[in-house]
């Protein structure tokens, strides 16, 4: 699922690490690779908790 090119959702290696190794130098507590999962989180936080428990 995760192999192929192109895929929306997926990031390559060398930039999955570069963003870890940004998060790890800047001391961030919290890093999404792939910045679009950022979406999915804010998302999830808007989501009403009774709704959310029953994903």
């Amino acid at each position: 699922m995760a192999k192929g090119e192109g895929l929306f959702w997926v990031a390559s290696t060398e930039k999955a690490a570069k963003q870890i190794f940004k998060s790890i130098i800047t001391k961030k507590d919290i890093t999404y690779v792939s910045k679009r999962w950022r979406l999915i989180a804010i998302i999830l936080k808007l989501i009403p908790n009774f709704i959310y428990k029953k994903m």
